[in-house]
């Protein structure tokens, strides 16, 4: 017993001193630390934010960082063994550092690296493995070259392949969820806060681009404002590319008289870009007929059938080294056609009623505006920033619709029909001038702002409708109408800002603000009388509301900027009068409000690539003047919208955190968690009556809230060159609303998940695949709680295929479920094509659309007080031929995989 006892305590101390062991040894290697200072050679001062990567023998990367504000670096954790340190930064030359690492050396200090200005960055030792992207400060940079596209590929198919860069079905741009407000080219603003990229995405070709450029909007001062999270997108052009001119002649035509036509154009310089587009068609896209009709998320046809033309020119330049400028024009005709079928049920206490309907739409629209934006920098204190919109649209929409009403016990309540002819003049022009100084002391900065908006909207209408009422009694209800709606608005903004530093990491800043919004409203109803054969003027539904709000906003701010931590928190206190004439029936209402925003954001930079921000606010939301009276609106006299004087703001409080990582190796991840809740939100009180006819009226409610939880994953993986972006986001939203004078809670649940991926195989064959699940929930406490639900599946796969002899092959398809509208189909498209000429100048393309005959347009809606359904007549199979002329291209001919 005594030699067992003793075995067994000796075989405890070995394991005990071989953990031991293990462990200081596990904890030796994990303390290898390599630090060092870059320096700029020529100026002998430390630079900020130089790229260090670390390699291994096989050239892979192993670690990544930045220098901080001091020029310091450090990289811990290492393992024993051979490596390469290289050090960068723009316009400087590369420093390789061959750095070996044992176990007798616990930090390896690189005191003095000196790197000398180079117009080009070297690329020794690092030409095996190149890195998809790098941070500079606050830019993430891809590099386009190591996203392989194929011939004639356009900006859209390349911006694809970027982790975390995505773009939604009406071509907004998000990076990392982030939305990205303002596209430049080499380093100028090209669109300005635009609301679609997508077809200069298709005008600019993948070829051209050197790098893609992410970084943070900022202000005129050059600041990033807090808690706003705007992203820019920059295109840095070859210099090849900036010689001569390029663009397309397209021409196509189909069976069902379908056509498409058009051509563009860019002119690419060091100090002036020009695109310009022109495009006709009657094939339900706004995409030329050269480019391939790969289906987006979403589809890209657009319901009913449409004949459009499009002309449209982006220009920006550089006038002078110190004025930049910009100036975007476009003409848009657009006439559509369609039916619609929609089933709504009205939501009430007992037994719901339902609406349906079959409409006939005719409706034509045209569009003529401008932008123009201008920066003047007269020297680096100095900026001055003008802007100018105009915009006019003329629209004529004709509407003939049959409609009934029934019970729940299908009992038809009413039918009838309704005539529309509705034309409509809106008009808006929008001025600003802003102007910022930076003092000689870093950090003291003025900004001046100044800018007016002015919108004026003139409307005619002709409402006839038969309205048949079967119960209690049968009875008839005519309208004949003939309505004249208008509405003015003008708006003067402006605004002062002033920071003053105080201390080495502390601001402050004061902001003022002075707003005043006037609106006109009026309206004349005139009523068909049979007897003298004219319309008669209607003084019940004629009015003439005027409105001026007036804001006075004073917001000081307090500033802590150490590097990686920064906190901004403010407070603003507002002074609010509202006016209100009712010159129809001589009531005037007048109120004073007095009320307190409040905003406190935090960044924490945990390193170069990986940042958490938190940010909370308090924010009111003013009472919008067109609340206070009715809707112009009169097409459909079922449903009526009251305006109502007794409204006070709306304020909304929110918490979000959030965090964003990069990598090198191309991987992005964001997460971000924000909660909602409302204090005296605008809502609506439905009064449905028995005949199913709705009156609404906006109203205050408290106890809104929601939150919401969304994840983006982004990465690339460089061999076999497969990326692949996935969104999963978490809506709960809980709304209340009044219905026949009952309190109504509407809890809503959404859940989305999407996954995006591309694949490239030697530059010839591309495949993308998309893949979407839209869960939608709704619980209603007016009917018990009753719960409803729906999901909505889409799943799109695309191929393209260059072949030998130039010939290009490639299909669409997209799969679409509805649950709750009942309705599956799959659409799928092909073509192919032939090359001619040198650098395939010449395409010919065989197109075929819809070749299973299964298009449509399906959406089901759940609102506060109704549920919907609406089918809507969409394009259906047609075949064409199209050609397509590139001149001004570079590049030899597209080379084939080598044979095996």
């Amino acid at each position: 017993m005594q030699v067992t006892t003793t075995g067994s305590n000796q075989i405890k101390r070995c394991l005990f001193i071989l953990l031991w062991g293990c462990c200081a040894c596990s904890k030796l290697y994990a303390q290898h630390t390599i630090k060092g200072t870059v320096y700029q050679k020529d100026t002998r001062k430390t630079l900020t934010g130089a790229a260090v990567l670390l390699y291994d023998e096989k050239a892979r990367i192993k670690a990544q960082t930045q220098s901080d504000e001091k020029g310091n670096f450090a990289i811990n954790n290492i393992q024993p063994g051979f490596y390469r340190l290289l050090v960068s930064f723009m316009g400087n030359r590369t420093e390789m550092i061959p750095v070996e690492i044992n176990g007798r050396i616990k930090t390896l200090t690189f005191s003095y690296i000196q790197l000398s200005p180079s117009i080009s960055l070297s690329r020794v030792e690092v030409k095996a493995d190149r890195p998809l992207m790098s941070i500079r400060k606050d830019t993430i940079e891809f590099n386009a070259g190591e996203l392989p596209s194929l011939p004639n590929a356009n900006m859209h198919e390349l911006i694809e392949k970027i982790p975390g860069l995505t773009m939604d079905e009406n071509g907004n741009l998000f990076y990392l969820g982030s939305p990205i407000k303002e596209l430049f080219i080499d380093g100028r603003s090209l669109l300005q806060n635009m609301s679609s990229a997508k077809r200069v995405m298709e005008i600019l070709k993948a070829d051209l681009a050197d790098k893609i450029q992410i970084s943070d909007k900022k202000n005129i001062s050059g600041i990033t404002e807090p808690g706003k999270n705007e992203k820019v997108l920059n295109i840095v052009v070859k210099d090849e590319m900036k010689k001569g001119v390029r663009g397309t002649v397209t021409a196509g035509y189909g069976t069902h008289d379908r056509y498409n036509a058009g051509t563009t154009f860019n002119l690419l310089r060091k100090k002036i870009t020009v695109l310009g587009d022109v495009l006709a068609n009657n094939n339900n896209t706004q995409s030329d007929a050269g480019t391939n009709y790969a289906i987006s998320f979403n589809g890209f046809n657009q319901q009913g059938t449409n004949k459009i033309f499009n002309f449209s020119t982006y220009t920006t330049m550089e006038v002078s080294k110190k004025i930049k400028l910009t100036v975007n024009l476009r003409h848009q005709e657009q006439d559509m056609t369609s039916n619609d079928v929609q089933e709504r049920e009205n939501i009430l206490s007992g037994n719901s009623t339902f609406y349906h309907s079959n409409t006939q739409n005719h409706q034509v629209n045209k569009l003529n505006g401008g932008i123009m934006f201008m920066e003047i920098q007269p020297d680096i204190n100095n900026k001055i920033i003008v802007a100018a919109n105009v915009i006019r649209e003329t629209k004529e929409v004709n509407k003939n619709r049959l409609y009934n009403t029934t019970s729940g016990r299908m009992d038809t309540l009413n039918s009838g029909m309704l005539n529309t002819n509705d034309s409509a003049v809106n008009k808006t022009l929008d001025a600003n001038i802003s102007y910022s100084h930076k003092f000689g002391k870093t950090g003291r900065i003025l900004s001046l702002n100044a800018g007016m908006k002015n919108g004026w909207q003139d409307n005619y209408q002709l409402n006839l409708s038969e309205n048949y009422v079967f119960h209690p009694l049968i009875s008839a209800d005519t309208i004949h109408q003939r309505v004249d709606p208008k509405n003015n608005v003008r708006d003067l903004m402006l605004s002062t800002s002033y920071s003053e530093p105080v201390g080495k990491y502390w601001a402050l800043a004061i902001n003022y603000a002075y707003e005043n919004l006037l609106t006109n409203n009026r309206q004349n109803t005139s009523d068909f009388d049979i007897f003298s054969h004219d319309y008669v003027p209607n003084d019940s539904l004629t009015y003439r509301f005027d409105s001026r709000v007036v804001n006075h906003t004073v917001k000081p701010s307090i500033t802590y900027n150490k590097g990686k931590l920064m906190i901004v928190g403010s407070a603003g206190l507002s002074l609010s009068t509202l006016n209100s004439n009712n010159h129809t029936s001589g009531e005037k209402f007048v109120r004073h409000t007095t009320y307190i925003d409040r905003a406190l954001n935090i960044a924490i930079k945990l390193d170069p690539y990986k940042t958490i921000m938190i940010n909370t606010n308090g924010m009111t939301m003013p009472l919008p003047a067109q609340m206070l009276w009715p809707v112009n609106n009169n097409s459909n006299p079922l449903y009526v919208q009251l305006g109502n004087p007794d409204l006070v703001n709306a304020f909304i409080n929110t918490l979000s955190v959030s965090y964003f990582s990069n990598s090198i190796k191309g991987v992005a991840f964001a997460h971000n968690l924000e909660g909602r809740y409302f204090q005296n939100s605008f809502s609506n009180a439905v009064f449905t009556d028995s005949l199913g006819r709705q009156v609404t009226k906006p109203i205050n409610v408290s106890g809104n809230w929601g939150i919401v939880d969304n994840n983006m994953l982004g990465f690339r993986i460089k061999h076999p060159g497969i990326t692949v972006n996935y969104n999963v986001a978490f809506d709960y939203n809980r709304v209340l609303s009044q219905i026949n004078h009952l309190s109504n809670i509407s809890k809503k649940i959404s859940f989305l998940q999407y996954i995006a991926a591309s694949y490239n195989w030697r530059k010839t064959l591309e495949l993308t695949a998309k893949l979407g699940m839209d869960y939608q929930g709704n619980m209603l406490s007016l009917q018990g709680d009753y719960y409803t639900d729906y999901i909505q599946y889409r799943l799109t796969f695309n191929v393209n295929a260059w072949l030998p002899l130039d010939f290009n092959i490639g299909s669409s398809v997209q799969y679409t479920k509805n649950t709750d509208a009942g309705a599956q189909f799959t659409l799928l498209n092909g073509w192919i094509g032939k090359s001619f000429l040198a650098s395939k100048a010449l395409a010919a393309k065989f197109y075929a659309f819809d070749l299973l005959r299964q298009n449509k347009s399906v959406v089901a809606f759940y609102g506060a007080t109704y549920r919907e359904r609406l089918e809507t007549t969409n394009l259906s199979r047609y075949f064409m031929l199209s050609l397509t002329y590139s001149y001004g291209r570079k590049g030899g001919k597209h080379p084939l995989p080598p044979a095996h």
